[in-house]
């Protein structure tokens, strides 16, 4: 081997290291958010379960003598203040992630979202500054995977998180505040089962 082929070979070398370590850094972070995530999520359950057997108690001793559609009723309301507080704690957990966590949820949603047509993605001006080195490139390979193309606009958008594409002037909210809009009734319907049945 001459010593351009050692140095060459050295380098792949290193960077398969390094891409191995990289992956595996990943995967471990992946597991660690995972189990967060599901402890929160029992923890709220709990916190969910206690408020609404003591809101259920206090529905039940003030409605004994009321008639029984008015007690029906209250307790529907404190399910679904109960719900909807759930929902809003899921929502705000999305904004505490750190870096890698965020921008691997935004590649999730955006293999979901993104469409077999030329267009640019617009972040807000907070995930602007931070996207992560290379995420442009994943941005356009996920959409080229889907037939189409993405660049990442410079121009910002006023959304709380996610992002927006845009189609030949056709914007697609997929900020997190519309993505939970959108499936409002099915993740009620999700959080009652879980915390109700």
């Amino acid at each position: 081997m001459t010593g351009l082929e050692k140095i060459l070979y050295q380098i792949e070398e290193e960077a398969k290291s390094s891409a191995e370590k990289i992956v595996e850094d990943a995967n471990k972070e992946a597991q660690a958010i995972l189990t967060k995530a599901d402890a929160t999520c029992q923890e709220m359950k709990a916190a969910a379960e206690h408020k609404a057997a003591a809101v259920t108690e206090d529905i039940l001793a003030k409605s004994r003598s009321a008639a029984g559609m008015q007690r029906k009723k209250d307790l529907l309301a404190a399910k679904q203040q109960v719900i909807g507080e759930v929902i809003d704690q899921a929502q705000k957990s999305l904004y505490k992630l750190d870096d890698a966590a965020y921008f691997a949820l935004i590649e999730k949603m955006l293999e979901k979202s993104v469409l077999a047509e030329s267009g640019q993605i617009r972040f807000n001006a907070a995930d602007q500054k931070r996207l992560p080195a290379g995420f442009e490139k994943k941005i356009a390979a996920i959409a080229e995977k889907k037939g189409g193309a993405l660049t990442v606009s410079q121009e910002t958008c006023d959304i709380d998180g996610g992002f927006l594409l845009v189609y030949g002037g056709i914007e697609e909210n997929c900020s997190f505040a519309a993505m939970f809009a959108a499936e409002k009734e099915n993740l009620q319907d999700k959080v009652h089962t879980l915390l109700f049945t």
